[in-house]
């Protein structure tokens, strides 16, 4: 295992992050919490606990942590949760669409218990209204469905901070499927980051801040990902056309379109047996219809 602790916007917040360390990762593969004035953003995964506990009793010893926010039920965000309240007296928060989710046993693919470990332990959690406050900072809470149906994101206006964690990628090349537990859709990706686009306008100094990823700055940033998914979704559908044209049939057609955007599947589909790969970004590029 392996963790860090990063600061960013002038050491306001704290990134503490964590990797599991394994033979099939080429490289270290980070999930993120956040530690802004006494509010923690999510509690890293369920195989970084006792790091996690660690990371928790350094921060105490110099400040204190006053509640937890979970921005969603992935486990790499929610796996050190259930030792907060009864360890520390941390409260847990979450959205009501998370809070079901994070009360239910968790049994997921063997490749992702490689990267955050095999064991989840549920956690309650209280239900979060539409902005959380700390001493210093107020953050609107605003929902961005895609990654996971309840996922959020906290934006401080003040402070031109968007704390995004998984809702928004650097860049657009894979998906997990529909039949998986975590069935993402690019039309719902694409109209979430939109919303955030315009909910943000007026903020010429934003910083979007994802798990993992690191910060970008400027609402060009979500422009860019608007533009990138509206480009893969109109050559996706011209790509389909051409195999149509050329009698080919469903299967043949998918792998026709993703040669013609990717050339070939990633190592990641490979490893995942198609449930985080190329051919799940075509399926659900084609089956979001052009206007």
């Amino acid at each position: 295992m392996v963790d860090r602790i990063l600061f960013h916007c002038n050491n306001k917040v704290l990134e503490w992050q964590w990797s599991a360390e394994h033979e099939l990762l080429s490289a270290p593969f980070w999930t993120s919490c956040f530690l802004i004035d006494g509010l923690l953003i999510d509690s890293g995964a369920p195989g970084g606990v006792n790091d996690f506990r660690n990371f928790i009793i350094n921060s105490l010893s110099e400040s204190k942590i006053d509640k937890c926010i979970i921005t969603h039920s992935h486990e790499d965000h929610c796996g050190g949760a259930y030792i907060l309240q009864p360890e520390f007296n941390i409260p847990v928060y979450a959205s009501e669409k998370a809070i079901p989710l994070l009360k239910s046993k968790k049994n997921y693919p063997d490749y992702r218990q490689i990267a955050w470990g095999p064991k989840y332990i549920p956690v309650e959690a209280i239900p979060i209204g539409k902005s959380i406050s700390t001493g210093k900072y107020n953050f609107d809470i605003f929902p961005m469905a895609g990654h996971a149906e309840e996922l959020i994101s906290l934006i401080e206006r003040d402070q031109q901070w968007a704390f995004t964690t998984d809702a928004v990628m650097p860049n657009y090349i894979m998906l997990f499927g529909l039949d998986t537990d975590i069935p993402e859709d690019i039309s719902v990706i694409y109209q979430s980051i939109k919303n955030l686009y315009e909910e943000t306008e007026g903020l010429t100094k934003l910083q979007i801040i994802t798990s993992g990823k690191g910060i970008f700055r400027g609402r060009d940033f979500l422009k860019e990902r608007l533009e990138e998914i509206e480009t893969l979704h109109e050559m996706a559908h011209k790509f389909q056309k051409e195999g149509l044209n050329r009698g080919l049939n469903n299967k043949r057609l998918h792998r026709f379109v993703l040669k013609k955007l990717f050339q070939k599947e990633s190592n990641v589909g490979r490893i995942t047996r198609g449930d985080l790969s190329i051919m799940n970004l075509v399926i659900s590029l084609l089956d979001w219809p052009l206007e």
